[in-house]
């Protein structure tokens, strides 16, 4: 697994261009999973307005305004720093207010079928992701390579002793207590345990 980890990130971080939507989603989802532990979707359905600052922290803003979030509860989750120092930032600012990592259609939407109902951009995106990774050669069948993020975050968060409430915050998880629901802790703290990843 650790050199599937390593497969994946080294030929994303191996991507210059990111001009094409393609090569953007290559070169930057698969970082933003291993630093965030989100669903994949949730970041292929990312927007420039999603990338902020918010109390001095560049964070960005999971929400279902931008698609489907399975807990139904946007988050915001800040950006750690070897992200803003491999330019992310600049990428998405160079984006505008839209998508990141696919172009906006123009024209008339493609008509849904019963048999053949359409998808969403970001899940077409997402699945065009997960066929990049297994033509890296990374081809356990037992591992769903996007969805596998989750869990080495949350296997690398408690090896430095983030605290499980906090790491279910970021990743989205649900609360495995009524009393780790409660609060969601501040952006400053987040970014304060993600300097430990």
């Amino acid at each position: 697994h650790a050199d599937d980890v390593k497969t994946t990130l080294s030929a994303a971080l191996a991507i210059k261009d990111t001009r094409k939507p393609s090569a953007a989603v290559r070169r930057w989802v698969t970082w933003l999973c291993a630093y965030t532990g989100a669903r994949v979707g949730e970041i292929t359905q990312l927007r420039g307005i999603d990338v902020i600052e918010q109390e001095g922290v560049n964070v960005i803003r999971i929400t279902p305004d931008a698609g489907t979030v399975k807990t139904g509860r946007g988050r915001t989750v800040p950006l750690h720093e070897h992200l803003i120092a491999q330019g992310f930032l600049t990428f998405a600012a160079s984006k505008g207010d839209g998508p990141l990592f696919y172009n906006v259609t123009k024209g008339s939407p493609r008509v849904s079928e019963a048999t053949n109902p359409s998808k969403a951009r970001y899940v077409k995106t997402r699945e065009h992701l997960a066929e990049w990774v297994r033509g890296l050669g990374v081809n356990d069948p037992e591992v769903r390579p996007n969805h596998a993020w989750r869990h080495t975050f949350k296997q690398v968060a408690a090896r430095h002793g983030i605290s499980d409430g906090m790491s279910d915050y970021i990743t989205g998880h649900s609360p495995a207590s009524v009393a780790r629901g409660y609060g969601a802790p501040t952006v400053k703290d987040i970014a304060e345990a993600l300097k430990k990843f």
